[in-house]
């Protein structure tokens, strides 16, 4: 079976305008999430719009080896990396951290305040270690195509995210004092984590449109 990906991607590299912003519309979300919580809200639209003008500019980069969603995430990562070397610091935005008091989230799979501690854990988080995570458990990427990502044998990939994971979870004991809270934030890590996800799909829905490709 055709990869419809791959076919509106060679359509909109042979000038098919429409393929492009078809393609735009199928994966504009999940790009624009990635950049989400690592630079501010007015900056995510301009590194998502910036990822799919490179991936039109450079039409023998993707060659299909992978799904083109493991693709277009490396660029965004190349494009995330050149920004923050550009602003010569990484600072996580504040504003990806759920609202105090903002109990509506419908489905809300774990207590807010639990859900804020791991929030502000993960944005703690060195750059690469909350890619990885959030690649895996949000966007559900394979281990064979987070390694392909980050240009690393399989076996590099899984230790670091193993490693990932552990200061994660360390970064949330140091976090909190309390320690019957400290072990329900840690028993309810995935659930918290699943509820970030929510709560920025709730914000955005499938994110802010891109302008229109050309």
């Amino acid at each position: 079976m055709d990869d419809p990906d791959r076919l509106l991607l060679d359509a909109w590299r042979a000038g098919q305008r429409k393929a492009g912003q078809e393609l735009v519309s199928r994966h504009y979300a999940a790009v624009y999430r990635f950049f989400f919580g690592k630079v501010a809200e007015s900056v995510c639209e301009d590194l998502s719009q910036q990822t799919f003008e490179v991936v039109c500019r450079r039409p023998a980069a993707y060659r299909g080896d992978g799904s083109f969603r493991a693709y277009l995430f490396g660029v965004a990562r190349f494009v995330l990396i050149a920004w923050v070397r550009r602003q010569r610091r990484f600072e996580p935005a504040e504003d990806s951290l759920p609202a105090d008091g903002d109990g509506s989230l419908p489905g809300l799979l774990a207590d807010r305040e639990l859900v804020r501690i791991v929030a502000t854990a993960l944005r703690g988080l060195a750059l690469d270690d909350q890619l990885l995570i959030e690649l895996k458990d949000w966007e559900h990427l394979t281990q064979a195509e987070l390694a392909a990502l980050f240009e690393v044998p399989q076996p590099t990939l899984a230790r670091r995210l193993q490693r990932a994971r552990a200061r994660l979870r360390a970064a949330v004991e140091q976090l909190v004092d309390d320690p019957a809270l400290r072990d329900r934030t840690l028993r309810g890590l995935e659930s918290c984590m699943e509820s970030i996800r929510l709560e920025v799909d709730r914000r955005f829905g499938r994110g802010p449109r891109g302008q229109d490709p050309s």
